[in-house]
């Protein structure tokens, strides 16, 4: 199932474009599409004089006298670094992305135009208008700044690849950039796949998706439902589901544990890996006022991830359930809530579709209802309501963030961070630390009583609706978690987040089931690290967090091989007998050169697929599994390890070693010697199948999805999209996946890449460096 979304979408544009016949457009080293300006420029800025350096790593350091001319800046140097990167992903939330790609396309259109995510980030910036005019103006301004570059200078190639000219930039597509990412993090589909489960195997499923794993490393009517098929529904709409599985790791010691006596803060956000990255580095500066150096994605001018001179920040995704789904007892076009019949709200809006005959023009028909967008396919028609389709304020908050003096006015900020809800570390000069998982928690009743949200509600009776929630509007939130109520830690030894549940059972508000939270593996391993240092009364220092980042030393291995240990031993298989010497002697690290890290690998992968072999023949794919902590709790004769097409009652025992030859049968068949020949990069641009020059190079990895170095070869593949140690005490390190240029030509096109797979780092200094490429004056 291909999946639209950020990423994904761009990925499968390698497919679209292997049918563009431009390729005459590349005659060797000739025609327009080759040139590159790499000279020196002097730009009229309107509010003021700007001066941009690039450094050694293309990272542009810009300085400025006042902000507003700082922010037109920003705008011009991220267009002129990534402007297709950021065309793209609004063309992906407006639904116009058929229009220059054709109809392969139309079904991602339709979906995002139908759930109307660009009303949303219009809410968002009349909310922003609201709380902070002049926040607001500066959107405006840096708005400028892009359309300034765009009307100026020559488009990057892909544009002249494409043969089409962008519309000018506005505020409301800074927004939207920020509901693409948000959306990815939190837009999930599980309390559909939850009732798809239960329509095909009754409600003993369950039972492989608790409300909360069994570990302690925490920081609709039955009728209704039957007339649907709830299975080929879901499995449309999983292509646009969000990324919300991919996790991220960060972690902040207090300065009484560290070697300098000041914080260490790190973090390594799990995303999609892509040309060019998804995050863009700058250090922006206001002579005399504030100086900031981090990551941002482009179309947004503030720092997400990164440090000021006082405070550094870093985030991992919550996980936390903040959507919900609502179905209704409909006459006709009416809908029925609370006792009184509705109309539902429509809209009509026109997709331009490229064809083969030229541009046609599609309707799309865009309903809702008080709770929000409807959804609707084969029979399955539900509304839905999700915490950004509101007018939200997180842009607000990282400009607070950027502009902290103290703990007290980052406090402040968290506040405005509507969503998506992330866990937030933090640490500054003073010594003190901080963790908050600062977002929007909705509270659900049914008939006076506090509910999960991991089930469809009846939209009819008003089932689940969050109180002071306005889709498409400015919401008051009174029906929400209350920010003081949220857990959270200030001052602690230590504290890390890997997506791991962050709550204990007793916790009076409900978040989300298991399948909300990321298994806690990597959570568990970086509480280990810390505490062993701890333990040997070792003060840390940024190289032994950065030997953490690098860690590849895999907790499930540490569970399982020694089971399939004890099923090889009971059950016995000579021919599996040299395989098993090689987990017998074997690390648990995930390593290229290790062949033992292959055979876990592989195993692991067929040892999900065979016992959950039910769920392929009823059409559900992977995404429906359960956590791997689950199955690594389910007693041995569990009835998910019977194969119903043998006679025999399988046990685990006998899937366990089932599974390792199918592992082994694999391996001789593709020729895999170790780890590095399965666990591959591949980052490929979305023109690369046509053009394979324009990817990266393909590198065997270490690390896997459980490990602290994070890499998933399957699928999409991810992994650590920026990795960052800061220590007010001493040095801070940073490093991307790629180069921080989107422009092929620019010799910052992947100069970081081979660093960043052998878990090397670049310094992220508060010091402006490099060559003077703009300068911006006011005339």
């Amino acid at each position: 199932m291909k999946k639209y979304g950020i990423a994904a979408t761009i990925l499968l544009f390698a497919i679209i474009v292997a049918g563009m016949g431009f390729l005459s457009l590349f005659s060797p080293f000739s025609g327009a599409v080759w040139t590159f300006d790499t000279g020196k420029k002097v730009i009229e800025n309107p509010y003021g004089r700007v001066e941009v350096y690039y450094d050694e790593y293309g990272v542009p350091h810009i300085v400025a006298d006042n902000e507003k001319a700082l922010y037109f800046a920003i705008g011009y140097v991220q267009a002129k670094d990534r402007f297709f990167q950021m065309d793209l992903h609004r063309r992906l939330m407006r639904g116009q992305l058929s229009e220059v790609f054709g109809e392969d396309l139309l079904d991602s259109d339709v979906f995002h135009v139908k759930m109307d995510f660009l009303s949303a980030a219009e809410a968002s910036w009349q909310a922003v208008k609201q709380e902070d005019p002049e926040f607001a103006s500066l959107l405006e301004v840096y708005a400028e700044g892009v359309n300034r570059y765009i009307q100026s200078e020559k488009l990057p190639m892909e544009f002249q690849l494409l043969d089409y000219k962008p519309e000018p930039w506005t505020p409301v597509d800074t927004l939207l950039i920020g509901k693409a990412i948000e959306w990815g993090l939190t837009g999930e589909f599980w309390d559909l796949k939850r009732a798809v489960l239960i329509q095909k195997f009754g409600k003993d499923v369950l039972e492989l998706f608790p409300m909360f794993e069994s570990h302690n490393y925490t920081i609709v009517s039955e009728e209704e439902f039957a007339k649907a098929d709830w299975g080929k529904a879901v499995n449309w709409l999983e292509q646009f589901e969000g990324d919300g599985d991919f996790g991220s790791n960060n972690w902040v010691i207090s300065g009484r544990l560290t070697k300098s006596e000041k914080p260490i803060l790190a973090n390594d956000p799990h995303l999609l890996l892509m040309v060019p990255p998804i995050w863009y580095e700058m250090h922006i500066k206001v002579e005399g006022d504030y100086e900031v150096r981090g990551v941002t994605f482009p179309g947004i001018p503030t720092i997400v991830i990164g440090m000021n001179d006082f405070a550094a920040w870093g985030f991992t995704n919550v996980g936390a359930d903040v959507i919900d789904f609502y179905s209704y007892v409909w006459d006709g076009e009416k809908y029925l809530y609370k006792g009184k019949w509705f109309e539902s709200e429509k809209e009509v809006r026109k997709i331009k579709v490229k064809t083969d005959k030229g541009m046609v023009e599609k309707e799309v028909v865009i309903e809702k209802t008080i709770h929000g967008p409807i959804i609707e396919k084969e029979g399955m028609r539900v509304a839905v309501a999700w915490t950004g389709l509101t007018g939200t304020r997180e842009a607000l908050a990282l400009y607070k963030y950027n502009h902290a003096k103290s703990i007290k006015e980052f406090l402040e900020a968290l506040r405005y961070f509507d969503v998506p809800a992330q866990n937030l570390v933090y640490a500054d000069v003073e010594g003190n630390i901080m963790y908050y998982p600062a977002g929007k928690f909705p509270i659900r009743y049914v008939d006076g009583k506090m509910v999960a949200g991991n089930v469809i509600f009846n939209g009819s009776r008003g089932d689940g609706e969050w109180v002071g929630f306005k889709p498409y509007g400015i919401s008051t939130w009174e029906g929400f978690i209350p920010f003081e109520e949220i857990p959270h830690l200030i001052n602690p030894d230590y504290v890390a987040t890997a997506n791991q549940r962050i709550v204990p059972k007793d916790y009076g508000y409900y978040l989300g089931d298991s399948m909300y939270f990321a298994d806690p593996y990597r959570g568990i391993r970086i509480f280990e690290m810390i505490e062993d240092a701890i333990k040997r009364g070792e003060k840390i220092d940024t190289e032994y967090v950065m030997d953490m980042q690098r860690d590849v030393y895999s907790k499930p291995a540490e569970f399982f091989v020694p089971m399939i240990l004890e099923a090889y031993k009971r059950k016995g298989g000579e021919d599996l007998t040299p395989y098993i010497e090689e987990l017998k002697g074997w690390d648990y690290r995930m390593k290229k050169d290790s062949k033992a890290a292959l055979i876990f690998a592989l195993w692991l992968e067929k040892f999900m697929n065979e016992t959950f072999d039910e769920f392929s023949a009823a059409g559900l794919d992977q995404s429906y599994f359960p956590r791997l902590w689950v199955v690594q709790n389910l007693d041995t004769s569990s009835k998910w390890f019977d194969d119903k097409k043998t006679p025999e009652k399988e046990t685990k025992d006998d899937i366990a070693l089932r599974s390792l030859k199918l592992a082994v049968e694999e391996m001789k068949e593709k020729g895999w010697q170790v780890y590095g020949d399965y666990n591959r990069l591949r980052i490929n641009h979305p023109f690369g199948s046509k053009l394979p020059f324009l990817n990266y190079a393909s590198l065997p990895m270490d690390g896997s999805k459980y490990t602290v170095f994070n890499f998933r070869v399957k699928g999409n593949q991810a992994g650590s999209s920026w990795r960052m140690v800061v220590d007010y005490g001493g040095k801070s390190y940073c490093i991307i996946p790629g180069g921080n240029s989107g422009n092929y030509f620019s010799k910052h096109y992947e100069d970081q890449l081979e660093l960043w797979a052998r878990g090397e780092y670049k310094p992220m200094e508060m010091e402006v460096r490099g060559e003077k490429v703009i300068e911006f004056v006011r005339r």
